[in-house]
């Protein structure tokens, strides 16, 4: 699966053959009827998934949900998508779910009508095993009777399941003799009971579980012998874990069960650690976790009981518990201390893992530019590389280039020196092979600031072709550095005549900037071009206002020199200063800013309007996750979904 082409330009429809169940514990569950393939989805994502009932791509759906304050959280909205192709209800162009055909079941009963029967087998049957005395199997026939009788109350328990789901509207399927069971027993795939209502669920949940326990207590009664293996099945088809039906319908409090989208993520931004740990937190949180790990203690509780009847060593005398209650309660905290220990180092490992790689691309990366300098002169067709992957070079015929590199020579600076191809009047054109330069521009006063800062790859001796309106800066190295060079009389008629003036800011002024400020630096090298091609630099005198309080909000704004003033009802909240951006939370939430911002010094804006920045976020999954979070933090809440009253912020 390509997740890049599937989220940015894949064309997706929703399956034709879609049946939906009633709403349950919050979740919708939709079932491909031709596949054979389930969702568990909230009805918030239904309307999500619902926009692909007209073949759409997933920027555009997303576009439209933003448009339509309807959108979920991006991770989330990814996320559904992802699992929506895998169970086949969101399908690809030209692509034919494999069919799955129903068996004709012709026996039904209503799951009403043996609700009661069953709830008394169960009582009664338990209730019998406790009073009569079950027994290690010793005998021949105590094995060979066991297994019939346990393959008997298994396959009829099916036997019933199978008639409650057929007529509840439900589909039987592959009902067969499973030989290499333990014991061969009759059976079906009951998936479709995800499709009944909650009420039903339970009872076709308790079927086994009843006969079973009607098979046990007979058997304790009649022939003690027999009864172990049906107790045994009983205890398995009430397990609390590993796929137990019983505890997974266990509901309690007001908070819906957890959709597919919702857990074991194959998104892989949402496999971050952070994830993780907001996973466990919202499930620890719930009631509903706790009543299964409560169903859980009972459960073993229980097979300690059964285990102390099946031993002759009498579980529920006092001296039982004075001799062994300790050490039981202590295998049962352990256990959960053990399970909760070890899912904190596996989240610490994964946390670690991350850390370390972003750290060790770190250090490789200093470690270049401060032990790596010392390299050998580049050769000519090292050169052409460099050439090749610059954004602005690359743009020139190749023999232009080839013949460039030739003339192209390396030059090496220590760290905190002044490069001589700066001036007001640049003598040579450079490309940073390795290191760290400062950009500085000189004021009226004398005084020079830094305005950016240049590395590998970023271009130098052309920021007065660039940028006319400020012509005068000085560079300043900030690590070693070294540079490829060539005389600027060599290129400079080459650039102007084949190089649009557009690639040219983008390339001198506007990649370099955008690479080293926050709400870039995770995203790809190809989304940076992309926002700078977007975008126009445009100058604000001083007390003009960039954003106004109250008014639509029509562009998205990067300060890129100089700060601005943030206000609300003339009164001044804040100062903004390069690198801070504003705008982008009135445009993904379709609403109107709280405070203005106006000019204040020297201050020049990089402005993408409105349909442009929202048809690169929805386009850019990365980018629009990097957005949604810094927007979230600014925020103090999440971007998405909107909620009552998140309809006015800046």
């Amino acid at each position: 699966m390509d997740i890049n082409l599937i989220l940015s330009a894949q064309t997706l429809s929703l399956a034709p053959n879609i049946r939906r169940s009633g709403l349950k514990n919050g979740i919708i569950v939709l079932k491909n009827i031709q596949a054979r393939t389930y969702l568990r989805v909230t009805p918030e994502q239904w309307q999500i998934l619902s926009k692909f009932e007209t073949p759409n791509m997933v920027p555009t759906m997303l576009g439209n949900a933003i448009r339509d304050r309807e959108c979920l959280a991006l991770g989330e909205s990814y996320e559904l998508i992802l699992k929506a192709l895998n169970a086949r209800i969101l399908l690809e162009p030209g692509v034919e779910p494999e069919q799955m055909s129903a068996f004709d079941w012709q026996a039904k009963v209503r799951a009403s009508v043996l609700e009661r029967p069953l709830l008394i087998l169960f009582l009664a049957g338990m209730l019998m095993a406790i009073v009569f005395h079950p027994k290690l199997p010793i005998t021949f026939v105590d094995w060979a009777g066991g297994l019939v009788l346990l393959s008997a109350a298994l396959s009829f328990g099916e036997f019933l399941s199978a008639c409650m789901i057929r007529d509840a509207g439900g589909e039987v399927y592959r009902p067969r003799w499973q030989w290499l069971a333990l014991p061969p027993h009759f059976m079906i795939d009951m998936d479709d009971v995800v499709m009944l209502k909650p009420h039903e669920q339970l009872v076709v949940a308790i079927a086994n579980p009843s006969i079973l326990a009607a098979a046990a207590g007979i058997a304790a009664w009649h022939e003690p012998g027999l009864a172990f293996f049906s107790l045994l099945g009983l205890i398995y088809s009430l397990r609390p874990i590993f796929g137990g039906r019983i505890a997974s319908l266990i509901h309690v409090g007001k908070n819906h069960a957890p959709s597919d989208a919702e857990h074991d993520y194959v998104f892989p931004p949402n496999r971050h650690p952070r994830a993780r740990v907001r996973l466990m937190t919202k499930a620890i949180s719930q009631a509903t976790s706790w009543a299964r790990i409560g169903y859980g203690v009972l459960w073993t509780l229980a097979l300690l009981y059964w285990g102390g009847r099946l031993t002759l060593t009498p579980p529920w005398t006092l001296a039982f518990w004075q001799a062994d209650g300790i050490r039981i309660a202590v295998a049962i905290g352990g256990s959960l201390a053990i399970m909760g220990v070890s899912y904190l180092l596996w989240e610490m490992y994964h946390w670690i893992r991350a850390a370390g790689r972003e750290r060790r691309n770190t250090m490789g990366l200093w470690k270049k530019r401060w032990f790596g300098n010392n390299v050998a002169q580049l050769d000519e067709s090292g050169r052409q590389k460099i050439l090749t992957a610059s954004p602005l070079f690359s743009t020139m015929p190749p023999p232009k280039r080839m013949e460039l590199a030739r003339t192209m020579a390396v030059r090496k600076y220590g760290p905190w020196t002044g490069i001589a191809e700066a001036g007001d009047t640049p003598t040579h054109v450079a490309i940073i092979v390795s290191g760290k330069v400062s950009l500085r521009r000189k004021l009226p006063t004398g005084r020079t600031v830094q305005v950016q800062v240049l590395s590998e790859g970023d271009v130098i001796g052309l920021h007065d072709l660039a940028d006319p309106k400020y012509p005068g800066y000085r560079l300043r190295s900030l690590t070693p550095v070294t540079l490829l060079t060539v005389e600027r009389a060599t290129v400079q008629g080459l650039i102007m005549s084949s190089v649009p003036q557009t690639t040219l800011v983008d390339a001198v002024l506007k990649r370099p900037f955008l690479r080293r400020i926050g709400l870039c630096r995770n995203w790809h090298l190809q989304a940076v071009h992309r926002f700078a091609r977007l975008s126009a630099i445009t100058d604000y005198p001083q007390g003009e206002a960039i954003l106004s309080e109250g008014q639509t909000v029509e562009d998205f704004f990067v300060i890129f020199e100089g700060d601005a003033k943030v206000s609300r009802d003339g009164r001044g909240l804040a100062t903004i200063h390069a690198g801070d951006f504003f705008g982008e939370i009135g445009l993904m939430q379709n609403s109107s800013p709280n405070a203005s911002v106006t000019a204040h010094h020297r201050t020049r804006c990089l402005r993408i309007p409105r349909v442009e920045l929202l048809r690169f976020v929805t386009h850019n999954y990365t980018v629009a996750l990097e957005i949604e979070r810094v927007s979230s933090e600014r925020l103090g809440r999440p971007l998405f979904p909107l909620k009552v009253g998140d309809f006015r912020s800046i």
